[in-house]
Order: structure tokens, then sequence, then C-alpha cells
């Protein structure tokens, strides 16, 4: 099983964003669907399989504690669209919380990560090659330097990038212009469709 660490926004930030995907979908039909209960939209820290055993509600509470003593607003603005090929369109964030916490967990996990020979024949050929490195190396591709903070909206269906972005473009920059989104939480999550956040196994409030 892969399994992710995760920072995920208040109810109010996930209704937010899951009804800014539903406007999306309007203009490029996207998957997997957020949700409030499963496929919540969240900020991966870094995801992977991992050697048992760990600790997993210890490894989040010494995350939680480490967050608190930085003294970071769990507040987020300034979301932008991003494409990010075959097809992923993504809110990228800026906020040095999401960085310090994954360099935080990654410290503590890189030696018990693990890939799989199905994981080493992955496609990588859209990824750079420092994503690629990453990749087969840890099985995911966002670490360190080449860490991208960031919400997914979606795949698109035929997985790639659609001919017309004005309106979403249009509809992203309406939606941000007022946002301002708020972290709730830190959970362990068993990854879905596409590194979806399907199921919470564990999570802490921050």
């Amino acid at each position: 099983m892969k399994v992710g660490i995760a920072m995920v926004p208040s109810a109010e930030t996930i209704e937010s964003l899951v009804e800014l995907q539903t406007k999306l979908l309007h203009i490029c039909p996207l998957s997997p669907l957020l949700g409030t209960e499963q496929n919540l939209p969240h900020i991966t820290l870094l995801q992977g399989r991992f050697r048992n055993p760990i600790d997993w509600v210890r490894l989040i509470c010494e995350l939680r504690d480490y967050c608190r003593e930085q003294k970071y607003s769990l507040e987020f603005k300034d979301a932008k669209l991003e494409y990010k090929p075959p097809g992923w369109y993504f809110l990228t964030l800026n906020h040095p919380i999401f960085y310090e916490a994954h360099k935080f967990v990654f410290e503590r996990l890189q030696d018990l990560i693990f890939l799989t020979e199905e994981d080493r024949q992955k496609d990588t050929s859209n990824y750079s090659p420092l994503e690629k490195h990453n990749y087969l190396s840890y099985g995911y591709r966002y670490i360190l330097d080449a860490f991208h903070p960031h919400i997914t909206l979606g795949r698109s269906l035929d997985c790639s990038r659609i001919r017309d972005e004005e309106n979403l473009r249009h509809l992203i920059k309406s939606f941000t212009s007022n946002f301002i989104g708020t972290i709730q939480m830190i959970t362990i999550y068993e990854l879905g469709e596409n590194g979806s956040h399907a199921h919470t196994l564990y999570y802490v409030n921050i």
C-alpha cells in the first residue's frame, strides 16, 4: 500500500475547493473528483511505500509540535494555476510551512522508503531530470529541491492540456483573488486514484 503524509485544509476551505473544481468541470472534465469525506483537497508532503514499523501518530504529532514552535501562519493565499504534464492542473502554493514540513518528514522517512518493480516501470518521460531521479530513488517526484507544494485540482480525462485555457484561468483568477485558506490537520492517508487522498489513516489537528 502506498501511503502519503499531507497537510489538509479546514472544512470551510475544503468546501470552497470542491466548489471550485465543480465549476472547472464545465470547462475541463477532471479526475478524480474532490470531496469533503474522501479524495480530500490536500498538500502532499511525501508519499511512497514504507517499511514497517513506523509510528505514524508520533511522526505527525512531532511535526505538529515543530510547526507550532516555528510559529508559522496556518493561512495560505496567492495560489496560482499551473499545468503539469501529463494532464495535471494544480493550485501552486508558496508558503514556508509546506517546505519546512516536507524537509522534516523526508529526513525522518527517507531510509524507510522502498520501490517495487511496478514503481520502476512507471513512465517518467514528462519528469525533469531531478524529478525522475527522485521518483526512481524514492517513488515520489517532488522531493527537496524539486518539492512543489500544491493542491491538485485534477487531471484532464485525455491526459492532455486543454486547447483554450482562457476561461479556466479567468475562473481561477476570480477564485484566488479573495481566497485565503487555512491548514487544519496533518494526515497519514492511503493513496487512491492518481495519488488522491482516498482514506485518512491517522490525523492530528495542527
